[in-house]
């Protein structure tokens, strides 16, 4: 009896060690949605995203990314090529931006001299696309330069953001428009909520900052 209880203990034990302990469930992420339509009714658009969201559209188009994916545009680099050909720039600029470029030359045989210090990663990227056809991780580069000129033209749009940190927001309002946008008073990871029809982009960051008690400020380039 004896023996045959212990046979139970041990094959129990041996049960236990190999699931191991129970495991708690893992947290599920939350899908935020956001969607906006074009004041004309022309176009419309929608993402969904695990960390927040943001939709702009126009008369004509809409752009929707999740948030945070506009702030690579405003990073600065530094790098020199010397005798350089394209493939080699785009494989740099690749990995300075930590996205996918597609590159098709103009003049695909050029070599050049070419050298960014302290230089905004948007503008390396416009000089690329003004010498051929450039797609940043699977988009033309000219749909970035449309939204930036329709942010800048501060055209009546409709927009939408929800469930981003106002610190992230600003980020990717300055990596857009290539403005020094700061937030200089109040709490950056506060959170931003908005749906927005028939505004200017100064109208969108003064309701965000409304919004968040956030002070966003334009600092100008000395």
């Amino acid at each position: 009896m004896r023996k045959r209880r212990a046979i139970v203990i041990m094959f129990a034990l041996n049960v236990f060690f190999f699931y191991g302990w129970p495991h708690s469930a893992s947290p599920v992420s939350t899908i935020e949605d956001c969607s906006c339509v074009a004041p004309t009714g022309s176009s419309s658009v929608s993402v969904s995203c695990q960390e927040g969201c943001i939709v702009f559209c126009a008369s004509n188009d809409c752009y929707a990314e999740c948030s945070g994916s506009y702030k690579f545009l405003g990073n600065e680099i530094t790098f020199e090529l010397r005798n350089g050909t394209y493939p080699q720039l785009v494989t740099e600029l690749a990995r300075l931006s930590g996205r996918s470029l597609a590159f098709s030359p103009t003049k695909p045989t050029t070599t050049f001299n070419v050298g960014f210090k302290r230089a905004l990663l948007w503008d390396a990227l416009e000089s690329l696309s003004d010498r051929g056809r450039l797609h940043v991780a699977g988009q033309d580069f000219e749909r970035f330069r449309s939204l930036r000129k329709l942010l800048l033209s501060n055209d009546r749009i409709s927009f939408g953001v929800r469930n981003t940190p106002v610190n992230t927001f600003v980020n990717d309002m300055a990596g857009l428009t290539g403005l020094r946008l700061r937030i200089t008073a109040g709490k950056p990871t506060a959170t931003v909520n908005m749906q927005l029809e028939d505004v200017t982009f100064d109208e969108i960051l003064l309701k965000a900052s409304d919004q968040t008690g956030a002070k966003i400020e334009e600092q100008r380039v000395p």
